[in-house]
């Protein structure tokens, strides 16, 4: 009994010791988890994937009455996180078409996610006896790796999410006293993407390695996976979304590679059915869907038993977790760009488990996965520029006191070296980030929401006779861009987002009295001018005269008798940059 009870306390002061270490301890990795969460706010200005922002639109809506009826080809445990976001949605009325703020929402465990890799690199790194240059190396990799920021807050993504729990699921899986820790945490990967079983062969082999407590670690999976599913098993649907999520998921993209820059892109090109040969000559076997299978299981084989018979320490079994990942995206057909990441990221923990430095491996995956990634997104959106200029401010600023006086420079530079920040700073500054954020969009809502009345309406709600415009196309609720609507720092959900020149005419109501409207340049405009004007029946009722960025005006006009309302854009000039929103257009009818 005694003896029982050490163990409980030596495993309690095991955990405490830890817990101060991770968190607590004030020398700790809080100012790199700052840049992570600093840069991923950042990127998430960006404009997002459209298709794939509009996937999160629908789970969600569809997600608002439950998981009972969800219908989506994604596995379950991201999917819980979603119906978590349905119900904000429902109970807030947050509209879904503010693409910062869904991406801001759906992608929290994904910045959680990066700083969660951040804090696991930091800790294996402070047990190294390696240079200082070499260790800050090492954690830039993870801090600004562009690949990471491209594939999650820029286009939506959530990968790094699952290979960061496969990360720790590792450290655990790899010693016998948390085995059993590792593979409930590779379960929980594997419920979050199924590509993470790309790691099946060293988590079997780890498993074959600890052959005599197989078991703890096979109940702790099987747990994780009803705790999981149980919302899916409780509402009837977990046959449904097993079969969407993993069953239907295989050859759903019958393809040799799908923008995927690996060996079926350079034999046979993008998009490529997978049961073409691969030459002329050759047989109707040799094709990219059964080779790359083949090729796979035998790299897959090769890295179970080196992980099983060569007794690899930590570094060396997430380098071939790395390779196996690697061997992934390169071999097997139907692979999308993206999958490159999950090398990327395993290679980056890798390195700081390894008994000496060697960055090469990760610096080539992740420019690897930032090139694949990169030929479909890229980073771009007006909202960057703000923070773009701030980055050059910054930048000029930091030159300027490191050349001009650098010694007081230095001393200033060792005082915020000196500021204590606990472990714990980042992930709830991430929280509270959150929260703020949220309520500056409410505040803004609040103040320019428009709710319709009895005996009101929109004008675009109205039906729509002519309309044309310079360029692009007209968006209801969002700018030209695709962007919320902004008009002098203030947002709007309802409203017309057009290029000027433009006109739109819509049939009045026979009933109708009285039209009011906001209008101006959308901010997202560099130095567009326009001039709106309003048409009555081809007359003009109103003008709002030359206008320009930050600038509003409204206007409350009588309609009585009209048949057609024509809200007009002139351009005044050149046409470039005139982007036009005409915001809160109420038509009142009297009965």
């Amino acid at each position: 009994m005694k003896l029982v009870l050490n163990k409980v306390k030596n495993r309690i002061n095991s955990f405490r010791r830890i817990t101060f270490d991770s968190f607590l301890d004030r020398k700790s990795f809080a100012s790199w988890g700052l840049l992570i969460v600093f840069l991923n706010f950042v990127m998430l200005h960006a404009l997002g994937f459209s298709s794939d922002l509009g996937y999160w639109r629908s789970w969600i809506s569809n997600l608002e009455m439950g998981v009972g009826n969800f219908s989506g080809d994604y596995p379950p445990f991201y999917i819980l996180w979603l119906r978590v976001v349905a119900a904000f949605y429902k109970a807030t009325g947050l509209s879904l078409q503010l693409d910062y703020e869904l991406k801001q929402f759906c992608l929290l465990p994904v910045i959680l996610a990066h700083v969660s890799l951040a804090h696991f690199v930091w800790l294996r790194l402070r047990s190294r006896d390696w240079p200082p240059q070499i260790k800050t190396v090492v954690m830039l990799l993870v801090a600004i790796n562009p690949a990471f920021y491209l594939d999650g807050p820029v286009w939506g993504q959530v990968d790094i999410l699952p290979v960061t729990i496969c990360v720790w699921a590792l450290w655990y899986a790899a010693r016998p006293n948390t085995f059993a820790i590792g593979m409930a945490l590779f379960m929980l990967g594997l419920l979050t993407k199924f590509q993470m079983i790309m790691f099946l062969p060293v988590f079997g082999a780890l498993a074959l390695r600890y052959r005599k407590i197989m078991w703890k670690g096979l109940f702790a999976a099987g747990a994780v996976f009803v705790l999981v599913f149980l919302p899916f098993i409780l509402a009837g649907n977990f046959a449904k979304e097993f079969s969407q999520a993993y069953l239907g998921s295989v050859g759903q993209y019958p393809y040799a590679a799908m923008n995927a820059g690996n060996l079926w892109m350079a034999l046979v090109g993008n998009m490529t059915p997978d049961t073409r040969p691969i030459f002329e000559w050759a047989p109707a076997f040799m094709n990219p869907g059964l080779m790359g299978k083949i090729l796979f299981v035998i790299v897959s084989f090769a890295v179970l038993l080196v992980t099983f018979f060569r007794r690899l320490d930590m570094g060396a079994i997430m380098m071939v977790a790395a390779l196996n990942a690697l061997a992934f995206f390169m071999l097997l057909p139907c692979m999308h760009e993206r999958y490159c990441l999950a090398a990327a990221v395993m290679c980056v923990a890798a390195v700081s488990c390894q008994r000496k430095p060697n960055i090469n491996g990760a610096v080539i995956l992740s420019a690897v996965a930032y090139l694949n990634i990169s030929m479909l997104m890229s980073t771009r959106g007006d909202a960057l520029w703000f923070w773009i200029s701030i980055a050059g401010i910054f930048a000029m600023v930091y030159f300027l006191a490191q050349n001009i006086a650098p010694e007081k420079f230095e001393r200033l530079c060792g005082l915020f070296k000196k500021i204590p920040l606990p472990g714990l700073v980042p992930y709830v500054l991430l929280l509270l980030v959150y929260g703020v954020d949220m309520g500056s969009t409410f505040a803004q809502m609040a103040r320019s929401a428009y709710s319709l009345k009895d005996g009101e309406v929109f004008v675009y709600d109205l039906n729509l006779i002519h309309q044309e415009q310079g360029y692009g196309n007209t968006h209801i609720g969002k700018s030209i861009d695709g962007n919320p609507l902004r008009v002098n720092g203030e947002l709007y959900v309802a409203g017309i987002g057009t290029h000027a020149p433009s006109r739109h005419v819509y049939e009045l109501p026979k009933n109708a009295t009285r039209f009011t409207v906001t209008c101006g340049v959308d901010d997202e405009s560099g130095n567009g001018v326009v001039d709106f004007i309003v048409l009555l029946d081809n007359r003009e009722i109103w003008r709002s005269g030359r206008m320009e960025g930050r600038q509003v005006k409204s206007a409350d006009l009588d309609i009585r008798g009209g048949r057609r309302i024509s809200l007009v854009t002139d351009e005044m000039g050149a046409k470039n940059f005139d982007h036009a929103d005409w915001v809160n257009p109420v038509v009142y009818t009297e009965k």
